[in-house]
């Protein structure tokens, strides 16, 4: 497999979308993370708080109905920022996912909406 076809099949981008993504510090230690995200032809403005964007995003994602997890997270550097690998899960299926980045956290909330989008069911 070539890199372009990993990335096509593993980093592709589905009925989930993300438009746009502000972090900034909540109370308590916490970030607020305020997305905007498509799901098909829906656009819609989301929000969640949590310690991480992560956990932001996983919130956000299950607040559009794709419930979706992470059960192993492997992240390395490249030439152009960072990598993320995820074996994620949801509604007992597990697939792989990829997403980059300029930041770990970037990288990390591709990673995750890829792996969203590889657990809709077809």
């Amino acid at each position: 497999m070539t890199w372009d076809e990993f990335t096509d099949v593993y980093g592709a981008t589905g009925t989930i979308r993300l438009g746009s993504l502000s972090i900034t510090p909540a109370p308590a230690d916490m970030i607020e993370c305020r997305a905007t995200m498509a799901c098909a032809d829906r656009i819609m403005s989301l929000s969640a708080r949590a310690t991480g964007p992560v956990g932001a995003m996983t919130s956000i994602l299950h607040d559009m109905g794709a419930r979706v997890g992470i059960v192993t997270l492997r992240q390395r550097r490249t030439d152009e920022g960072f990598a993320t690998f995820l074996l994620c899960e949801g509604d007992d299926r597990q697939c792989w996912a990829y997403g980059a980045g300029a930041s770990g956290d970037e990288a990390n909330i591709n990673a995750l909406i890829a792996g969203a989008n590889r657990l809709l069911p077809r």
